[in-house]
């Protein structure tokens, strides 16, 4: 497979044990499963390298008389695409005011971090889950479907057809019990200004039944 970055060699399922030469017999086929994660936009080739013995049998012969190697070549592009766009937007929420919430160096930072994430595939996808990783000294909460209850059955999951939006939210706080938190957050920023809050995890299936998944790069915000 030739991604724009890169060639990488893929392994066929079922893999030949390589003890013995496969035999066809006339009007047989064979088929093999090869499996790639498509973690890059643009243009891919998938290049398929076949070769094979042709062998005949003489007239009034039972065993092969001769044989004759044959090799071919095809080649499949296909440009891959985004199938989710995901748009975020962070803002600064008060402080807490619950009694001991300060840390050494002053009020702790809270955010609210919102993400539509829209379907830009031909077909319609199920979202199977989204979540969010923390970049320290952060914690994140869920505000979304699964917050009542983890063990969401696949009917309730959210369905998105075509160019369907949808939208999450997580809350981000500061947390206490790390110490010199506010040290680490200046220590991170931006030479913008900019606060790295973490990163959006991503998963869905196809109306297929195939497995996606999109990490978002780090997610930030400046604080007004």
């Amino acid at each position: 497979m030739q991604t724009p970055s890169q060639t990488t060699a893929l392994n066929l399922t079922p893999a030949d044990d390589g003890s013995t030469e496969s035999r066809t017999k006339p009007r047989e086929s064979v088929q093999k499963i090869v499996r790639f994660d498509l973690k890059e936009e643009g243009n891919h080739i998938l290049a398929v390298s076949l070769s094979y013995t042709e062998t005949t049998t003489s007239k009034g012969e039972t065993a092969a008389s001769s044989g004759r190697v044959r090799t071919f070549r095809k080649l499949y592009q296909f440009i891959a695409q985004p199938c989710i766009s995901v748009r975020t937007k962070a803002s600064d929420l008060p402080p807490s005011r619950t009694e001991g919430e300060k840390s050494q160096t002053g009020k702790l930072f809270r955010f609210a971090l919102e993400a539509q994430l829209e379907n830009m595939a031909d077909g319609s996808i199920t979202l199977e889950g989204v979540t969010l990783e923390p970049r320290s000294p952060f914690k994140s909460a869920s505000l979304n479907w699964d917050v009542e209850r983890g063990d969401v059955g696949q009917e309730c999951l959210p369905n998105l057809a075509p160019r369907d939006v949808w939208q999450v939210a997580f809350l981000l706080d500061q947390q206490k019990d790390i110490e010199e938190g506010g040290e680490v957050i200046r220590n991170d920023l931006t030479k913008d200004g900019r606060i790295i809050l973490g990163q959006l995890n991503i998963r869905w299936r196809s109306s297929m039944g195939d497995l996606g998944s999109l990490t978002t790069g780090w997610l930030t915000t400046k604080r007004r």
